[in-house]
């Protein structure tokens, strides 16, 4: 299902409000998704990881760092969970070490920028009652082979939180994903409640995949 003149349809909101996701098959073009990519091979050859921080799902309390406090207005690097021997060496290329870059790639990258920019992202955002969208996050995620912690379930407004609710996240396969390879995983109406989950329920995510996700606020109230 896709977007007819940069908008949704009367069906695609209906189904939005009702389950909380939506898939939009091939939203960026070829070519932007390819652009994004290369870009990002770019910023990790271009970065030094002799300044090494971790990101968790579960214990960010404990692994982080005022490098992960600091990154909401920079673009940052973050390795996955047992990137690194007890000799503080990486075990594998820091392309396969890498969990996250994050998390103001629409604000400083030229090519990110341009995307989370772009009029369809605005239309589609005017299309579901944004009257002043603001960016207030990105991330390019990587879901590398053989390395990292879990991801637990979560919602998303308990970290991004306003009265009232009014986040909405963009989430963007830049390979095709599948329940193979990690694509992700949703539950229809969850974002009507707060819902407690098992911390045993998780998903293992075997092969790499990237995706870029983009968290987008009201900068007033939500039009209804």
């Amino acid at each position: 299902m896709g977007i007819v003149g940069g908008s949704l349809s009367p069906e695609q909101l209906q189904f939005f409000e009702a389950q909380g996701y939506l898939v939009i098959e091939s939203f960026g073009k070829p070519n932007e998704i390819q652009d994004m990519r290369n870009r990002m091979d770019q910023l990790l050859n271009g970065f030094d990881c002799s300044t090494a921080s971790v990101f968790s799902s579960k214990n960010q309390k404990q692994l982080t760092d005022d490098h992960f406090y600091n990154s909401a207005d920079k673009i940052s690097f973050f390795f996955e969970e047992k990137a690194f021997t007890d000799d503080g060496k990486l075990k594998h290329p820091k392309e396969l070490s890498i969990n996250k870059v994050g998390h103001a790639l629409h604000e400083h990258d030229p090519v990110f920028k341009s995307f989370c920019q772009s009029e369809q992202i605005s239309h589609m955002l005017v299309s579901l009652g944004y009257k002043r969208p603001v960016i207030i996050q990105s991330m390019y995620i990587f879901k590398q082979p053989g390395i990292g912690g879990e991801v637990v379930p979560h919602q998303d407004n308990s970290f991004l939180y306003t009265e009232p609710p009014s986040c909405t996240g963009l989430w963007l396969a830049l390979e095709d994903a599948t329940v193979i390879n990690g694509c992700l995983w949703a539950i229809p109406g969850s974002h009507k409640s707060i819902i407690p989950l098992p911390s045993s329920l998780w998903f293992l995510l075997p092969d790499i995949n990237f995706f870029l996700i983009i968290c987008i606020v009201a900068c007033f109230q939500m039009a209804l």
